[in-house]
């Protein structure tokens, strides 16, 4: 039979330990705290400059919105002179209001969008959403679909 291996091991008596279930020293302790003091820095810094960015998302979009409508707006005024097909659909008085209503609608979206409080548009979509979870599917669905469809051509 073989011995028991364990009796020649010697204990490890030193102030290091190297195994799983060692003590770190106050050097390795601070060194810790430093890196996760980094770490968080690090994370506020990124949240911080996101939030940023976020905040100026509805600018920037009301920006697009604005130089949309006024494009719409003046492509309709430029093109009456022209020769060809874009004379006749300019023209044409049903194609002329639908280009008016949507520029319309273009600058009242822009204008909503500098306006609104995000802060109290969040907590009224959550609440829509917890009260009426089905509803708030279907259209996130409905609305995914459509922008698909957009996207696509």
């Amino acid at each position: 039979m073989e011995g028991n291996n364990h009796e020649n091991a010697q204990p490890n008596t030193g102030g290091e330990q190297t195994s799983f279930g060692a003590q770190p020293n106050s050097t390795d302790e601070k060194n810790i705290v430093a890196r996760e003091s980094g770490v968080a820095d690090r994370v506020k810094s990124v949240a911080s400059s996101v939030k940023g960015k976020a905040a100026a998302i509805p600018s920037m979009l009301a920006d697009g919105l604005e130089a949309g409508a006024e494009a719409l707006r003046h492509r309709r005024t430029s093109t009456t002179g022209a020769e060809g097909s874009a004379l006749a659909i300019t023209s044409d008085p049903s194609i002329a209001a639908v280009t008016d209503t949507l520029a319309t609608g273009m600058q009242s979206s822009a204008e909503w969008l500098r306006d609104a409080d995000l802060e109290k548009l969040k907590q009224g979509v959550e609440k829509q959403v917890k009260e009426h979870p089905a509803r708030s599917l279907l259209v996130a669905l409905g609305a995914g679909y459509l922008i698909g469809k957009a996207l696509r051509r």
